[in-house]
């Protein structure tokens, strides 16, 4: 089968959540399927493909040129396309792209909403669209919105959620099949269109690379949390956890130390590190198992975001045990019923999960074995790898469907 992947980022390194699903999913189809590869990116070099030239036929990033000015964001607010797929194309590369995916492809893979432009026109051609969804966009504006203080933003984002939402309503009865994350997205998929064809594939981890045989705990009492620290769900997370629980965690274990390891970390997050001296802020870092190793414990206060969280389930698969808020394990919650992981809403229950791993090593052993074991039969990437396969190769032996009636 041929197949084109069409994908917003250059997804090697695979260093933040979003690579690494695409990443694993890729491979997974890559290895069943020829697959050419094709991403944008703005600036004048192209980045490195990596070990993607290897796993695909063809490999090619789209150069985005575009003069930029500080009245940008507010034009793009203005036009009926939302700004977040305004970003990923020109006239030129939507040109481009278009024409390239006439060449017979068996199956387009459109990797997130934000590609559907360089798509939609194949809806009038036989060829058959996958549609990823890493979460749904118009949620993620909306919560964004409801968070944000009044301003400026919180405006800008409301009209994006209100297009996003749009668009995607009109797109959804095109796609042959869909991708999601998680029962909740795939619930506000359907609530669009309830005759979409989708299938949950979750988030997983590499239990290969992880593993709890590297655990070397800290000798003081280390507590975790990882991600892009650009993102505004986990600049809002720390802000809750330091306005919150920080000083309640202390007076309980004054020697407790925390880590913040994730790229790109905004002033207000790299200010904690220069705020409280037994916190440490390191910004992008080659590889994330050194870290786990150490941490007695894998925080996860998350109060926004979809989907579900590749964090979860790498700590899982190495060992380290986690406390998470609900909503930072949407789509885990299961695990949460099989004692795999600990859950809090409350900032006072939060510190006290924290405390209670923390001065509990037998209850850490069993949580720790059950969240080992769920990693390697439902979360390994080489299972859910050859799931999206399986899910891509009938989306391609089906013909394409009528399209049914919004009900």
């Amino acid at each position: 089968m041929k197949v084109a992947f069409v994908t917003p980022f250059m997804v090697w390194p695979a260093d933040t959540g979003g690579k690494l699903r695409s990443f694993y999913l890729l491979r997974g189809l890559a290895e069943r399927a020829d697959v050419d590869f094709f991403t944008v990116h703005y600036g004048e070099t192209p980045p490195d493909p990596g070990p993607l030239t290897e796993m695909c036929s063809r490999v090619e990033s789209i150069p985005l040129r575009r003069r930029w000015s500080r009245f940008e964001p507010y034009r793009r607010a203005l036009r009926s396309m939302p700004r977040l797929l305004q970003h990923f194309h020109t006239p030129q590369s939507l040109l481009y792209l278009q024409s390239e995916l006439l060449r017979g492809y068996d199956l387009v893979v459109c990797d997130e909403f934000v590609m559907w432009p360089y798509v939609a026109h194949l809806t009038q051609m036989p060829t058959p669209v996958v549609a990823m969804f890493q979460k749904i966009d118009w949620m993620h504006y909306r919560e964004l919105a409801q968070a944000r203080p009044w301003g400026v933003d919180k405006v800008l984002d409301w009209i994006e959620s209100i297009k996003l939402k749009h668009t995607l309503r009109a797109a959804a009865p095109l796609f042959d099949g869909a991708v999601v994350c998680s029962p909740d997205d795939e619930a506000l998929l359907k609530a669009l269109y309830p005759h979409i064809h989708s299938r949950i594939i979750i988030n997983g981890a590499d239990t290969e690379l992880l593993t709890p045989d590297q655990r070397r705990p800290a000798v003081e009492p280390t507590i975790m949390f990882m991600g892009t620290m650009s993102y505004y769900p986990n600049i809002d997370a720390m802000r809750y956890f330091f306005d919150e629980m920080y000083a309640l965690l202390q007076q309980q274990v004054p020697n407790v130390r925390v880590l913040i390891v994730g790229q790109n970390p905004v002033p207000e997050i790299r200010a904690l590190g220069e705020r409280y001296p037994n916190v440490t802020v390191t910004g992008r870092v080659p590889d994330v198992r050194p870290y786990l190793a150490q941490a007695h414990v894998l925080m996860v206060p998350l109060r926004l975001g979809g989907g579900t969280r590749l964090k979860i389930v790498e700590a899982m698969a190495a060992g380290v045990p986690v406390v998470s808020t609900r909503v930072g394990a949407q789509g885990l919650l299961d695990v949460a019923q099989e004692g795999a992981i600990a859950l809090a809403d409350t900032a006072h229950e939060f510190v006290e999960a924290i405390v209670h791993l923390l001065q509990s090593p037998d209850h850490v052993a069993d949580m720790v074995q059950k969240a080992r074991r769920l990693a390697e039969e439902r979360y390994s990437w080489r299972k859910l790898g050859a799931d999206f396969a399986d899910f891509c190769f009938e989306v391609a032996r089906n013909p394409k469907k009528q399209v049914q009636p919004y009900d």
